[in-house]
């Protein structure tokens, strides 16, 4: 008898591997198009103040469209600076129920534009004892 000559290793077909690699690749890819044009407002509700937001920054629009930033009137060309030095805090905004929606919308807007990714609306009974 004569000896095997080569190797005698096992051969492993990957093809079906690189299927569901590409399968993979394909469902991140769609997932994160679909979460990279959500606009991430949260929403709280309830009666009072949620623990951790003791030390959030609050932004106050008033019927006659004023803006306080932390109980302190500020004008529009200030806001980009202030919402830049509050980076990393969490943030409320808080607007008179007369204020029009968009005026809100532009305040969100422009806090976006200067990084804060995520804000929550004061509600009428949050924040007020």
């Amino acid at each position: 008898m004569r000896g095997r000559r080569g190797r005698g290793g096992a051969e492993i077909d990957i093809t079906p591997l690189i299927d569901v690699l590409f399968m993979l690749i394909i469902f991140f890819v769609l997932t994160a198009s679909f979460v990279q044009g959500k606009l991430d407002v949260q929403l709280p509700s309830g009666e009072g103040v949620s623990s951790d937001m003791q030390g959030a920054v609050v932004v106050t629009i008033t019927a006659d469209k004023k803006i306080f930033w932390d109980g302190r009137e500020a004008a529009r060309d200030e806001l980009p600076a202030l919402a830049a030095a509050a980076k990393g805090r969490e943030l409320l905004v808080a607007g008179d129920e007369n204020v029009p929606y968009g005026e809100v919308a532009a305040l969100l807007s422009l806090l976006r534009g200067e990084g804060i990714a995520s804000a929550g609306l004061m509600l009428s009974g949050e924040g007020a004892k």
